[in-house]
């Protein structure tokens, strides 16, 4: 059954975000206020200018991971930051230390490994700016790093790269720990069509199929989870076990087991509309629905599905029980479940770049 709830107030203030020097360590600070600004069901969490993306809780819900661009520097890096889990001051940068100012250097896409072991995996980024800033990045790699010190990585996979189906992975997103030393994540192909000659280019990320990664011998050992073809988002179970996946141009959520090998589907949105952005949590679902998404399948480049948001559905998966978070105009974005199933950290976008909000579940 379906249970609607409209709990997002359009509010949109201005303010700016404290941000860290480039060559700053990453370290805590003391900060006032250090209170959030405001309250209730939606919590608006930042403030910045530029655009914050990719939402994750700290171990035990103790705060919230995400990336954050900083346009007061000319290269406008894409740090990490944390901000309390609450909402208020943010505590905690990490940024590329070593960097020039002549390259665009981005941290994006983290997964923290669960029960508290310090490991975080991402998608590392340089580019150089000048004489002109490109359209995609010259150098990006999947990483590992501590949360202690996420400079100090070890790479486990470049991009581009040729995945064991033949096909090219270009982008990696939606990362998950599975165990320890094994990573999954979406492997993507990314387009930068223009709308008309003299438009700027769009960056289109279209997921290609679910990649394991086992990292615990030298050599990290990639492969493909079988029926995942055209998948548009994963995430983990209550167990390593049990992957949750969406597919594009696909309203339901199917769920695999890695040791029988079997595929079900677990949710159907129905007439909602195309689901993606999977998150688990507590026996709780979440995907984004409908709004502002495209399905095509071209000739040439074959499927696209191009994103700009949408509603939130929460799944209660014991009883299938649905309820909407937002409204139709709402354009959310990969959202996190803390992990009690109460909370949800979301991107919220409006005028081409996003904030995070927080939102409670009824």
């Amino acid at each position: 059954m379906s249970a609607r709830s409209t709990v997002l107030a359009a509010v949109w203030l201005a303010a700016a975000v404290v941000a860290c020097e480039h060559t700053a360590p990453f370290g805590l600070g003391v900060y006032t206020p250090n209170g959030p600004l405001g309250g209730g069901g939606a919590l608006r969490l930042t403030y910045n200018p530029g655009t914050d993306l990719a939402p994750a809780w700290l171990p035990g819900a103790g705060g919230v991971w995400y990336s954050a661009e900083r346009i007061d520097r000319v290269d406008r890096d894409r740090c990490f930051a944390v901000v309390p889990p609450a909402g208020g001051t943010i505590s905690r940068y990490a940024c590329s230390t070593t960097a020039p100012d002549d390259s665009v250097d981005a941290f994006e896409g983290a997964a923290l490994a669960p029960g508290g072991d310090g490991q975080i995996a991402y998608v590392r980024q340089r580019s150089h700016r000048l004489p002109g800033r490109p359209i995609s990045p010259d150098v990006q790699a999947l990483v590992v790093a501590s949360l202690v010190d996420p400079n100090a990585v070890r790479v486990l996979r470049p991009l581009a790269y040729t995945a064991p189906s033949g096909r090219i992975h270009q982008g990696i997103s939606h990362i998950g720990w599975l165990a320890q030393s094994r990573l999954v994540y979406l492997g993507e192909r990314i387009t930068y069509p223009q709308a008309c000659s003299g438009c700027p280019p769009d960056t289109v990320r279209t997921g290609i199929e679910v990649v394991t990664l086992d990292f615990a011998a030298a050599t990290p050992l990639l492969a493909v989870v079988p029926t995942t073809d055209s998948a548009s988002s994963v995430a983990v179970g209550a167990t390593g076990d049990t992957i949750y996946f969406t597919r594009n141009g696909d309203s339901r959520v199917y769920r695999h087991v890695f040791s029988s090998g079997q595929t079900d589907t677990v949710h159907d949105f129905g007439a909602a509309g195309i689901a993606r952005d999977v998150a688990l949590a507590n026996g709780r679902l979440v995907a984004v629905v409908g709004g502002d998404v495209t399905y095509v399948v071209d000739t040439v480049l074959g499927v696209s599905q191009l994103d700009h948001g949408g509603e939130l559905h929460v799944v209660t998966l014991a009883t299938g029980a649905e309820t909407v978070l937002g409204d139709s105009a709402s354009r959310f974005r990969r959202p996190a479940l803390s992990s009690n199933g109460t909370r949800i950290a979301t991107e919220l976008w409006a005028n081409g770049s996003a904030d995070l909000w927080l939102l409670d579940v009824p």
